[in-house]
């Protein structure tokens, strides 16, 4: 590891979380929040089934893929499909994580839905907004699919194209929501429209504060860093009201135009950003968007409790506010 300094302009140190990230002029880039790598199998409390599938071949954007067990009467319908986005500030996490594999095991098995979670490729390297593209090519991929003849047998055979939702936590959930205004902005192909959003813990921030919500110590911490991270992922940003961060922001796109006809948004309510949320809700009824919207709240709890505490009470009531919610897509 080279110190800040060290060996020319090119080690100077741009940008240092402790324990997450450290960002050197040169482009390097160290990262100290470990990936807990869980390869694709058949899960033994869910008993669904898993495994990678490359999205777009030489540019490394790939997915894995969850199909929940057959009934012992076989599939009686085609499954929903959700492509989701895990979080880490758009520079860390990965959707073969321990704790996302695990999650998205719990949601497939719970909703009854084929989960297509993205390995996207990471800023600073690759800078926001590039990776929303990366978003786009995922969602497109599994459109290809609506005809039958796509790469995938586990869509070909099983994916009810009708209702293809679109989700993700955190900045996975700021990924899922421009990927939905995209969607009501351009066409993905082979007449798949996006049905449903869902929103974890959304990661919206806004210049003026309007929106925050006071938190503990943690949250609190968790949000500075945030609002520190931003420019780092996002070179030239114009700061906290981008409108890539800020949806809600003055210039921004309009919401009237989200690509869906419903969004869930789950918030915790003791993360400092749950206002945020509340924010996107109260806009997203105001614009003149014609979707149906709810909001749930996890009573006491911090951003991304349910990656840290899957089996906890608000973790399960969240998954089944989220299983529901689509059940009805």
């Amino acid at each position: 590891m080279s110190d800040a300094g060290a060996g020319g302009d090119g080690d100077e140190v741009i940008h240092d979380a402790p324990n997450f990230i450290r960002v050197y002029k040169s482009g390097r880039v160290e990262r100290f929040l470990r990936i807990d790598f869980a390869p694709p199998s058949t899960d033994a409390a869910t008993g669904v089934s898993s495994k990678d599938v490359v999205v777009v071949p030489g540019d490394g954007v790939s997915a894995r893929i969850y199909l929940p067990s057959t009934p012992a009467s076989g599939y009686g319908r085609r499954l929903p499909v959700l492509v989701f986005f895990h979080g880490g500030g758009f520079c860390l996490g990965s959707a073969f994580d321990a704790a996302t594999h695990g999650h998205a095991n719990r949601l497939a098995a719970r909703a009854g839905v084929i989960v297509v979670s993205v390995e996207y490729r990471l800023a600073p390297e690759r800078p926001v907004p590039a990776l929303y593209d990366d978003a786009w090519a995922a969602l497109q991929w599994v459109a290809s699919h609506a005809a039958g003849e796509g790469q995938e047998p586990w869509l070909t055979a099983h994916a009810d194209f009708g209702r293809v939702h679109v989700g993700g936590e955190s900045a996975g959930a700021n990924i899922a929501h421009h990927a939905a205004m995209r969607a009501g902005a351009e066409e993905l192909g082979h007449g798949v429209k996006v049905n449903s959003l869902v929103l974890i813990h959304p990661y919206f921030l806004g210049g003026d504060g309007d929106g925050y919500s006071e938190s503990d110590e943690m949250g609190m911490a968790l949000l500075r860093e945030l609002i520190r991270l931003w420019p780092v992922v996002c070179p030239g940003t114009s700061g906290c009201d981008d409108p890539w961060i800020n949806p809600m922001a003055d210039g921004a796109p309009s919401l009237a135009v989200l690509g869906c006809r419903r969004a869930l948004i789950c918030i915790g309510g003791k993360d400092a950003m749950r206002g945020r949320g509340r924010l996107y809700c109260e806009k997203l009824r105001e614009c003149g968007w014609r979707g149906e919207v709810e909001i749930w709240e996890a009573d006491g709890q911090g951003h991304g409790f349910h990656l840290l505490w899957p089996t906890c009470t608000q973790a399960e009531a969240q998954l089944r506010v989220i299983a529901e919610f689509l059940s009805h897509g």
